[in-house]
């Protein structure tokens, strides 16, 4: 089956289209976050992914976890909105643009183990300490951003 980015690539071709998504920080019980490096680029991020038709954005972000991951999300918590074009547009390798607008959520309450399910997107995955973040993209950073304003005015961010 054809996924939704790829119905619209095929009527667009590369041209930049506004696109919903989701992004997640995923913290275990040693404050250590999941990491994810990707096997396109070999980029470091955090589970991510493009809503589907028919999807609600937390079935959205519950499937990317379960591909990226292994892992089963039993909550989460919505700490961000990120739609700034110069943080959201993203150009891939092979030249596809895309300009999001991320839903960014949080959990620390998961089961199961890490098991890579989507072998075409993830290379590999695992809890590593929160200063690996400064290697990840500027868009992924935001939700980070995002997770520290929650923290401290316990509202959403809009980035």
């Amino acid at each position: 089956m054809k996924n939704y980015i790829s119905k619209l690539r095929s009527k667009l071709g590369k041209e930049k289209f506004i696109h919903p998504a989701a992004r997640i920080i995923i913290e275990n019980e040693n404050k250590e976050v999941l990491i994810i490096e990707r096997k396109d680029n070999g980029n470091l991020g955090i589970p991510a992914g493009s809503l589907e038709e028919g999807e609600t954005i937390e079935q959205c972000i519950t499937r990317e976890v379960r591909e990226e991951t292994g892992l089963t999300l039993n909550g989460l918590e919505v700490i961000g909105i990120s739609s700034d074009p110069q943080t959201e547009s993203v150009e891939y390798p092979n030249g596809d643009k895309i300009q999001y607008f991320t839903i960014e959520f949080f959990s620390n309450n998961w089961e199961g183990s890490l098991k890579i399910r989507d072998k075409r997107e993830v290379k590999n995955v695992a809890f590593m300490n929160i200063g690996i973040i400064n290697r990840l993209p500027k868009n992924e950073l935001s939700a980070f951003e995002s997770l520290k304003y929650f923290r401290k005015n316990n509202k959403i961010r809009l980035n």
